[in-house]
C-alpha cells in the first residue's frame, strides 16, 4: 500500500471579505460596486449596519445615492463568519435579519458563516426554497431579482418557482461553486495527469448518486454500507475503510458494471490521498442537493473547471459547450412539448463526446413533458429506455455519456460504441423499412426523427458516400451519413466548419444536399465559440429530409442569422462577459434567457425570441459591441432561393446574404500557386540570412 502524505492542514473558514471577492464576484460575476459591505444606511436602518447588500445599481459614495441603491436592493445578508447553524450567534443574526429587512423594505433575507447560506421570508421568518430545494449557496443576479419581485407580489410565499431554463443555471452554478472548493484542495494531491483528475472527481460525485438510483429502483440491500452510512462516522480511519468497502460492493454489482473503471481510479487513487482530504472531499460532494436528473454536462463541467487552455485545445473534438448544447437542444425539439405514446420518436448524437447535446435533449424534453403535465410512468420510462441514441467511435466517450445521462436522469440505455460513418442503412424486404445496423456491437435501430451533434472536423479516412465530389473531410462525410440515417421529415442540427457553406469545391455538394433536404435555419456563431478547443468558424444547420422522390430544390426561404455575442468573450480567453442593462437583459449574451428587474419573470435568450421570426435586412440593427462601440448591422432574415444559385456557388453563409462581404474565391490550383510563392520568398530571406 501506498505511503499516504503525513500533510495536516486546518480548512480556512471563509472571510466576508473573501466571500464577496471569490463567491460573490469571481464565481457569480455580480459586479463589486454593486455590493455594500457593513456600511450604515441612516435614513433606512439607522444606526443598525447591515452586513451585506447587493443592489441591481452601483453604489456611489461621491453622488451619495443611497436612495437610488436601496431602492433597487435585491439582497440582505447578515454574516456571522465563526458560528454554526442554529447556535446563539446565528439566531442573533437571524433576529438582525428580521428587524432589517423590514427596515430597508426587502422581502426577504439571508443568514451565513461564509460556508453555509441560509434564506428567510421577511414577514413569515419561515426558510425560502427554489423549486421546493432549500437555498443553500448565494445566487446570481438574475436568481436574487426573481426571489425579490416573486416575494413582492407575494410576501407569504416559501416556495420560489423558477421555469426550466433558471433552474438548470441554478443547479450548475451551486455544482461550479463545489468544484471550485475542490479544486482548492486538489493543490495538494498528486494528481498523474488531467485525465486522472477528472475521472476522480466525477467517480467521487457518482458515489453520492449510486445510492439514490438504488433507492429509486428499490433495490438497496440490507446490511450493506452505502454513502449515507458514511455521513455520521468521525472516525478517519473507519470512514476511509468503509468507503473502500462501499466501493468495492459498487464495482461487484452488475448494474454499475459500465462504471467500474472510474470506480477503480477513485479507490485506488483514495488510498494515496491524506484521510483528512478524503474526508474534506466526500464533505463538500455531501453539501450537494441531488443532482441525479440536474440537467447539464457533469463531464463538461468538471473539465471546465480543471483543464488548462492546451488540454481542453486537445480535446476539442469531444466538448460542446452548454449553452449551445441548451439553445439548440430546445429549438431542435420545439414541437415536442408533450408525450404522445401514439407518435414515438427517437434522437441521435452520431458523435456524442461526453454527451452533452444528450443530456440537454433529454431535460428539454423532461421539463415539456412536466410543463405539459404529460410527464408520468410511461413517459419517464420512454425518456429512459426508447428515446436516446448515442454514437461514439471511442470508448471512453461512451463511458462518460453513460454516466453523464445516468446523471440526469438515466437514459444511457442506447449509448453504444462504433463508428457513424461505417454504419450500413439496410431495408427489410417485407416491410420496405430502412434500419441502421451497427457492426461493433449487435444493434439494428430504424431510421432516426432528430439528430443533432457537433461531428469532428477536418480530415479522415472514410470518403464521403456522395457522388458530387471526392472528400475524405470529415464533416462532409458526416453530413451525408446525417442525411441518410433520418426519417422523411426527420429534422437535424449540425454545427459544421464554414467550408461547407462556401467553398466553391463544395458547391456541387451544396446542391446535392437543397435536394435532399430543406434547409430551414443557419445560425452564424462567433469566431471563437468553442476555443481554445477549436478556433474554426462553425455555424448552425438546420435541416428537414424530404423524400427521396422530391429531388427539386425547396422555394421556401433559408432563415439565417448572426450571433455576434454569446456571453463569452470574443478571443482565445473566452472569459464571461455579464454586463447588463437595466432591465436586466445582457448587454452582449444572445443566447442565455435572463430575469427582468421590471416584473421578475425569466425571459427568452435573443434568439429564441426572434427564431424564424425575425427580419432586419431593410432596416439593420443598432447594437452596442464588446468595445463599448455603437455599430449598425444585419442580424437575421429570411433568404430567397433566387438570391442562391450556381452564379455564387450556391453559397450558405450567413454574412454573404445578410452583411454582404463578397470573398475573393480563388481556386485550388491558385490557392497551391500563392502557397509555393510564400514558400519560396522564406526560402529566399532564409538563404540570404546564411
Amino acid at each position: 500500500m501506498a505511503l499516504k502524505k503525513k500533510t495536516k492542514k486546518k480548512q480556512e473558514a471563509l472571510t466576508v471579505t473573501r466571500l464577496i471577492n471569490e463567491i460573490l464576484v469571481s464565481q457569480l460575476k455580480i459586479p463589486l460596486h454593486q455590493i455594500v459591505n457593513d456600511k450604515t444606511f441612516t435614513k433606512y436602518s439607522m444606526l443598525k449596519r447591515p452586513d451585506l447588500l447587493i443592489s441591481n445599481v452601483p453604489y456611489d459614495l461621491v453622488a451619495n445615492n443611497e436612495d437610488e441603491y436601496i431602492k433597487n436592493l435585491v439582497a440582505y445578508a447578515e454574516v456571522k463568519d465563526n458560528c454554526k447553524v442554529d447556535d446563539k450567534d446565528w439566531k442573533d443574526a437571524y433576529n438582525q435579519g428580521m428587524e432589517k429587512s423590514k427596515l430597508l423594505d426587502i422581502p426577504y433575507f439571508i443568514v451565513t458563516n461564509c460556508n453555509i447560506v441560509y434564506f428567510f421570508n421577511s414577514k413569515t421568518g419561515k426558510e425560502l426554497r427554489l423549486n421546493g430545494n432549500p437555498i443553500r449557496e448565494f445566487q446570481d443576479l438574475d436568481v436574487l431579482n426573481l426571489i425579490v419581485n416573486k416575494l413582492k407580489k407575494n410576501n407569504e410565499i416559501e416556495d420560489i418557482k423558477t421555469d426550466a431554463d433558471l433552474e438548470g443555471n441554478i443547479t450548475q452554478t451551486v455544482f461550479n461553486k463545489k468544484l471550485w472548493e475542490l479544486a482548492n484542495i486538489y493543490r495538494q494531491i498528486d494528481f498523474k495527469n488531467i485525465t486522472e483528475k477528472i475521472d476522480f472527481t466525477i467517480g467521487f460525485i457518482a458515489l453520492k448518486y449510486f445510492e439514490e438510483k438504488e433507492e429509486q429502483m428499490n433495490c438497496k440491500l440490507k446490511d450493506t454500507i452505502y454513502w449515507s452510512d458514511l455521513k455520521d462516522e468521525n472516525r478517519l480511519q473507519f470512514f476511509v475503510s468503509n468507503l473502500n468497502t462501499y466501493i468495492q460492493t459498487l464495482e461487484k454489482n452488475t448494474e454499475f458494471k459500465e462504471f467500474k473503471d472510474l470506480m477503480e481510479v477513485v479507490r485506488k487513487k483514495i488510498e494515496k490521498i491524506n484521510d483528512e482530504d478524503v474526508r474534506y472531499i466526500f464533505d463538500v460532494i455531501e453539501s450537494l442537493k441531488e443532482l441525479h436528473g440536474c440537467g447539464f454536462d457533469l463531464f463538461g463541467s468538471v473539465y471546465e473547471m480543471f483543464a488548462s487552455n492546451k488540454e481542453k485545445s486537445d480535446f476539442g473534438e469531444y466538448f460542446t459547450r452548454r449553452h449551445y448544447t441548451h439553445v439548440f437542444s430546445k429549438i431542435l425539439l420545439s414541437k415536442e412539448i408533450a408525450y404522445n405514446s401514439e407518435r414515438k420518436f427517437n434522437i441521435l448524437d452520431p458523435a456524442c463526446g461526453t454527451g452533452g447535446f444528450l443530456t440537454e435533449a433529454y431535460k428539454v424534453l423532461y421539463n415539456n413533458y412536466k410543463v405539459s403535465s404529460t410527464l408520468n410512468e410511461e413517459s419517464i420510462e420512454f425518456l429512459r429506455k426508447e428515446c436516446i441514441y448515442g454514437i461514439d467511435v471511442r470508448q471512453e466517450n461512451v463511458s462518460r455519456t453513460k454516466l453523464n445521462m445516468f446523471l440526469v436522469g438515466d437514459g444511457h440505455t442506447h449509448i453504444l460504441k462504433d463508428n457513424t460513418l461505417e454504419l450500413s442503412i439496410k431495408k427489410d424486404e417485407k416491410t420496405g423499412i430502412e434500419f441502421i445496423h451497427g457492426k461493433q456491437e449487435e444493434y439494428t435501430v430504424k431510421k432516426f426523427d432528430y439528430i443533432l451533434t457537433n461531428p469532428p472536423y477536418g480530415n479522415g479516412n472514410i470518403e464521403a458516400d456522395t457522388n458530387s465530389i471526392s472528400t475524405i473531410r470529415l464533416e462532409i462525410a458526416f453530413i451525408v451519413k446525417i442525411i441518410k440515417m433520418l426519417k422523411d421529415g426527420g429534422e437535424a442540427c449540425i454545427i459544421i466548419p464554414d467550408g461547407f457553406f462556401e467553398n466553391p469545391s463544395f458547391a456541387k455538394f451544396r446542391k446535392e444536399v437543397m435536394e435532399m433536404v430543406n434547409i430551414k435555419s443557419i445560425v452564424s456563431l462567433p469566431k471563437f465559440a468553442f476555443a481554445p478547443y477549436t478556433k474554426e468558424k462553425t455555424y448552425a444547420l438546420f435541416i428537414e429530409k424530404r423524400p427521396a422522390s422530391l429531388t427539386k430544390i425547396q422555394s421556401e426561404p433559408i432563415w439565417m442569422y448572426i450571433i455576434d455575442n454569446d456571453g463569452f468573450a470574443n478571443s482565445d480567453k473566452r472569459f464571461p462577459t455579464k454586463l447588463k442593462n437595466s432591465n436586466g437583459s445582457w448587454k452582449h449574451d444572445e443566447i442565455s434567457s435572463w430575469v427582468s428587474t421590471e416584473d421578475g419573470e425569466s425571459k427568452l435568450g435573443i434568439l429564441e425570441e426572434r427564431w424564424r421570426t425575425f427580419d432586419d435586412i431593410k432596416n439593420p440593427t443598432v447594437f452596442v459591441n464588446e468595445k463599448g462601440e455603437e455599430v449598425s448591422l444585419t442580424k437575421g432574415g429570411f433568404i430567397n432561393m433566387t438570391d442562391i444559385k450556381e452564379e455564387n456557388h450556391y453559397n450558405l453563409l450567413p454574412e454573404f446574404h445578410l452583411r454582404k462581404v463578397m470573398p475573393d474565391y480563388i481556386t485550388f490550383d491558385e490557392f497551391d500557386e500563392e502557397l509555393n510563392s510564400i514558400l519560396d520568398s522564406l526560402n529566399n530571406l532564409i538563404k540570404g540570412d546564411n
